[in-house]
C-alpha cells in the first residue's frame, strides 16, 4: 500500500486531479477483500488493483467520470456468471466499492497523505476516517477525511462536523487492534454519516540476517510485496548497495549484539539466513529476546534440533522456541536459492495476513 499513498501524494504534489477506490464490503469470492484500492490519476494511469479483468475495467471507466464530477459515489457490483466466464475464473460473489476524488485544490488532503506516509514509515499507528457521504448524499468539494491517534487526538483533520472525531474515538481502538478496514455509521445531531474507518499501521521491516545467494533473490520479492527491507552482514561483500539496490538499509556489522542495535519493533520480521550454523545460533539467541512478530531460521530439522538443544543448555525456555518457523518457509518443495526464496516470501505474507 505504501507505493499507492506515495503516488498520491507525487500525483497532489504535482496540481493533478485523481480517484480512488476502495472496496468497502466483500461477499462471496471476489476477487480483492476490504481495503483494496485502485488509483486513478488525471491522465488514465493508475496505481493498485482491486482485482483485474472487467470489474477493474468498469471501476476506471467510473474514476474518470468522478475526476471529472468531483463528486464520490460507491458502486454495487454482483459478478454475474458472464463476467466470470470472461475473466476466467470460477467462483464470484458481490463487492461494494467506494469511489472518492482527490482534487489537487485541496491542501489539507495533501497533508493528510504526506503524514500517513510518514506514519508507514515511522509511526506510531493512526486511523484514517473518511466521511463517504451524508444523509446518503454525496458532497460535491470531495471528502472529509481526519488522521486520528490511538490516543482520539486529531493529528491532521478536516472533517466539518464538529463532535464526529469523539464519536468516531470509541472504535479506534478495537480498528488498530483488528489492523482492517471498515464501514461505520454515525448518528450527530440528526444527521447519518457514513466512514470509511481505516489503519494505518506502521510498516514492517524484514531483517534479513545474511547476504547470500538465498536473499539475493528474497530481497526484490520483498520490496514487491510492500515491506520494508533491511539485509544485515559481516562481510562487506556481501552487505553492500551493488548486492542489494532495493533494500531500505544495508548494514555491515558483526552479528553478535547486532538486534539491539538495530532496535527490533514487535512488528517488525526477522529471516536468519547466514552462511553457517554458529552465526545462525548467534542471531538466533537475539531474536528470541524481541517481541518481533516473525522468526525464521532456514537449515534442516536436525541442524534446527541442535541449535535448539544449544540453546536449552543456554537457559532459553522451550516454550520460546515454539515462536520460531523452522525450517523457515512453506512446504512447497522447494530446493533452489529461488525457490526457497519464494517459499519465505509466502510464509511472511501468511503471517501478516494472519492465517498462521
Amino acid at each position: 500500500m505504501g507505493s499507492l499513498e506515495q503516488d498520491i501524494v507525487k500525483t497532489l504534489s504535482e496540481r493533478s486531479d485523481a480517484a480512488l477506490a476502495t472496496v468497502i464490503s466483500r461477499a462471496g469470492s471476489a476477487p480483492r477483500g476490504v481495503g483494496a484500492k485502485l488509483l486513478v490519476k488525471h491522465d488514465g494511469t493508475s496505481t493498485g488493483s482491486i482485482g483485474g479483468g472487467s470489474l477493474e475495467a468498469k471501476v476506471l471507466q467510473e474514476e474518470q467520470a468522478v475526476i471529472r464530477t468531483g463528486q464520490a459515489m460507491i458502486l454495487d457490483f454482483e459478478l454475474t456468471a458472464e463476467d466470470l466466464a470472461a475473466d476466467g475464473a470460477i467462483c464470484g460473489g458481490g463487492v461494494r466499492i467506494f469511489i472518492e476524488p482527490l482534487s489537487a485544490g485541496a491542501p489539507d488532503l495533501l497533508r493528510i497523505y504526506q503524514t500517513l506516509v510518514n506514519i508507514r514509515k515511522g509511526g506510531p499507528a493512526a486511523l484514517l476516517a473518511t466521511v463517504m457521504s451524508v444523509n446518503g448524499t454525496f458532497s460535491r468539494r470531495g471528502t472529509s477525511k481526519a488522521l486520528i491517534d490511538r490516543d482520539g487526538k486529531p493529528i491532521v483533520s478536516f472533517l466539518a462536523e464538529q463532535g464526529l472525531i469523539d464519536a468516531i474515538r470509541p472504535e479506534i481502538d478495537q480498528a488498530l487492534r483488528e489492523n482492517r478496514s471498515r464501514t461505520s455509521t454515525i448518528h450527530i445531531g440528526g444527521k447519518r454519516f457514513d466512514l470509511l474507518l481505516e489503519p494505518i499501521p506502521t510498516e514492517s521491516t524484514v531483517f534479513v540476517f545474511g547476504g547470500g545467494h538465498i536473499s539475493v533473490c528474497l530481497a526484490p520479492l520483498i520490496k514487491t510485496v510492500g515491506f520494508r527491507l533491511v539485509v544485515a552482514d559481516d562481510r562487506p561483500s556481501f552487505a553492500n548497495r551493488d548486492r542489494f539496490p532495493q533494500a531500505d538499509d544495508v548494514v555491515v556489522d558483526r552479528f553478535e549484539g547486532l538486534l539491539e542495535r538495530l532496535a527490533i519493533q514487535d512488528h517488525d520480521y526477522l529471516v536468519i539466513v547466514t552462511r553457517g550454523h554458529l552465526h545462525d545460533l548467534v542471531v538466533l539467541e537475539q531474536a528470541l529476546q524481541t517481541n518481533a512478530t516473525y522468526i525464521g531460521m532456514i537449515g534442516s530439522r536436525r541442524k534446527t534440533r541442535l541449535l535448539y538443544e544449544e540453546l536449552v543448555q543456554r537457559g532459553v525456555p522451550r516454550t520460546q522456541l515454539d515462536r520460531v518457523h523452522a525450517p523457515i518457509g512453506l512446504k512447497i518443495g522447494a530446493e533452489t536459492p529461488e525457490e526457497i526464496a519464494v517459499s519465505i516470501l509466502a510464509e511472511l505474507i501468511q503471517v501478516r495476513a494472519g492465517t498462521k
